[in-house]
């Protein structure tokens, strides 16, 4: 582990309370680090046009289908935009993530909406406090890569969706390549303490067949990006020594194919590229 790796994750350790939308409902193994993170980027993730703009919800509400009956949950809800954009058709929405700060921004959200049909609740996986079958429709967007066990996280969806209800995730994903995925890893991890695994389309969908879901539909990987200072300041790397280590990091990297993760230069910024993938599943 090198030295960066080290003083984050302790400073993670050592720093319960946190301070200030990524989408995150942590595992039981680790949803103490996953809420600290998440608590601290707070104000900065409600701003980010990928978590506050519609725009970037639409291929995966087009896909999800919410219907007029429906009682929908979104997992990781972070601040909320996508339970609310479901909740316009839907019959009822709840959305759940582990992170006060993130609910208290969805509740926010919900206030200037004047919905009447959304609920948010505190609540992780694999423990959501609802009974079996009480969902027609699960989505999860964006934390994926967070859980320490998918496979137990998709046996509580399974758990309290409908026979017949319908999950549908969007994520990273990795390669099923061991070089490729080890040097890629090792990048999101510098950025993101909290980060698992970028899972790959291969195993994903491995797991939602072993977890009893039938895939139903999936959508083509589509990137976005971000300039590499920007991530930086969003994940508070403020230590010149660490900026430094990571942009030698990524340098080194430049324009390598890491599986869904590319460093590239525009117009002579440093830029990180992500794709992710949206899959739907039924469960049978």
């Amino acid at each position: 582990m090198s030295d960066y790796m080290e003083k984050r994750q302790n400073s993670d350790a050592d720093n319960p309370g946190g301070s200030g939308e990524g989408n995150d409902s942590g595992q039981s193994s680790g949803p103490e680090s996953a809420r600290q993170v998440f608590g601290r980027r707070v104000d900065r993730y409600a701003e980010l046009d990928v978590f506050s703009e519609e725009q970037y919800y639409r291929s995966l509400l087009d896909l999800a289908d919410p219907r007029p009956r429906d009682h929908a949950l979104d997992l990781a809800t972070g601040t909320g935009l996508l339970a609310l954009m479901m909740a316009r058709t839907a019959a009822r929405v709840t959305g759940a993530d582990i992170t006060p700060e993130m609910l208290e921004k969805a509740r926010g959200r919900l206030a200037a909406a004047g919905l009447d049909n959304v609920e948010f609740l505190e609540a992780a996986v694999p423990e959501l406090p609802f009974p079996d079958g009480s969902f027609d429709l699960v989505t999860c967007r964006l934390a994926f890569h967070h859980f320490t066990d998918p496979a137990e996280a998709l046996a509580e969806i399974s758990r309290v969706l409908k026979p017949g209800g319908r999950f549908v995730m969007e994520d990273v994903f990795g390669l099923d390549d061991a070089a490729i995925r080890e040097k890629r890893e090792r990048l999101e991890k510098l950025f993101d303490p909290s980060h698992v695994r970028a899972y790959s389309p291969t195993e994903l969908r491995g797991l939602l067949q072993a977890a009893g879901f039938g895939i139903s539909g999936e959508l083509e990987p589509y990137t976005r990006g971000l300039p590499a200072d920007f991530m930086l300041k969003l994940e508070r790397i403020e230590d010149p020594e660490d900026r430094t280590q990571i942009i030698q990091l990524l340098n080194e990297n430049l324009d390598a194919d890491l599986g869904g993760f590319q460093p590239t230069e525009v117009e002579g910024e440093l830029v990180l590229r992500w794709q992710t993938i949206i899959i739907a599943a039924v469960k049978t």
